[in-house]
C-alpha cells in the first residue's frame, strides 16, 4: 500500500464516528474517507467509494455490521490500490459471538470500543499492511473455542496474545515433523514455519523482526509467503491455520493471558 491509509466508519451513533475520525485524521499517514450510518450504506459507499479499511461497528439499524461484512468481503470489494477491502469490526460487546461472527463473515480484525486510541491507530496500520488485528480479550475467547474445537472460519483466523518465543507443540494433535508439508501444495519452508510459530504467539513483524535478526522487509516477504501457501486471506487466518495444525498449543498462548 502506497500512500495515505484510507478509513471507513460505519456506526449509527454520531458521536462515536466523530471521535475516530478525531483520532484517525490527527494522522499524517490515514484518511477518514466517508461515514455510515448503518449497514447498508456501509455496503454502498464501499463499493461507490473505494477505501483500504472499514471499521464496522456490530449493532446497527437496517444492516448490522457482521452481515455488510460479509456482502463487503463475499462481493469482492477493493480498495483504491486494488487490494480488498479490509474490515475491522467494532464493538462494545466483549461476547464470544461477535468475536466468531466476524471472523466467519471474513473481518480482518476485531476490537472493542473501548480500546485505546494508540491501538486503535495500531489496528489500522496493522490491517493496512494486509495483517490482522483481534484484541488480547477477544484472542483468548477465540482461542479457548478453537481448543475445544468449536471454530469453523476455514483457513485461519486469529491475531495473538501475548508475543514469544518456545511455543510448545499441541498435546492434542501431533507436532508435525521437518518433512510433514501439512497438506499444502507448496509447502512451508523452515523459516516460513518459524515465523508462523512467532505470529500465532502474537508477535508483531517488527518483532520478529528484532527476534530472528533479519530485516522487516524480509518479514514481511515471509509473511506473504505464508498467507498464499496456506491460502489465508489475512494474517489472522494463517495463524488459526498453525493452531489447526498443531505448530502451536493454544493452551501455552493462553498462558500469558
Amino acid at each position: 500500500m502506497t500512500g495515505k491509509i484510507t478509513v471507513a466508519l460505519a456506526d449509527d451513533q454520531q458521536l462515536v464516528r466523530a471521535g475516530f475520525a478525531m483520532v484517525l485524521d490527527s494522522q499524517d499517514d490515514i484518511e477518514v474517507v466517508w461515514q455510515a450510518v448503518d449497514g447498508v450504506e456501509a455496503v454502498r459507499l464501499a463499493e461507490q467509494a473505494p477505501v483500504d479499511i472499514v471499521l464496522m461497528d456490530v449493532q446497527m439499524p437496517n444492516l448490522d455490521g457482521i452481515s455488510a461484512t460479509r456482502q463487503i468481503v463475499d462481493t469482492g470489494v477493493r480498495g483504491p490500490g486494488g487490494e480488498p477491502t479490509r474490515v475491522v469490526v467494532l464493538t462494545t460487546f466483549d461476547n464470544d459471538e461477535y468475536v466468531m461472527s466476524s471472523i466467519t463473515a471474513g473481518a480482518s480484525g476485531f476490537l472493542l470500543k473501548d480500546a485505546d486510541p494508540e491501538d486503535l491507530i495500531d489496528a489500522v496500520r496493522t490491517v493496512g499492511e494486509a495483517s490482522a488485528v483481534i484484541s488480547p480479550k477477544a484472542t483468548a475467547r477465540l482461542l479457548r473455542q478453537v481448543r475445544a474445537g468449536g471454530t469453523d472460519v476455514g483457513a485461519g483466523g486469529l491475531g495473538g496474545a501475548d508475543a514469544g518465543r518456545g511455543i510448545a507443540t499441541s498435546s492434542d494433535v501431533p507436532a508435525p515433523g521437518p518433512d510433514d508439508d501439512l497438506g499444502l501444495v507448496d509447502p512451508l519452508t523452515p523459516r516460513e514455519r518459524e515465523i508462523l510459530v512467532l505470529m500465532a504467539a502474537g508477535a508483531s513483524n517488527q518483532e520478529i523482526a528484532a527476534g530472528l535478526f533479519v530485516s522487516l522487509p524480509t518479514v514481511k516477504t515471509h509473511v506473504g509467503r505464508v498467507l498464499a501457501k496456506t491460502g489465508s486471506r489475512d494474517r489472522v487466518h494463517a495463524v488459526l491455520f498453525a493452531f489447526r495444525h498443531g505448530l502451536v498449543d493454544p493452551a501455552q498462548v493462553l498462558d500469558g493471558e
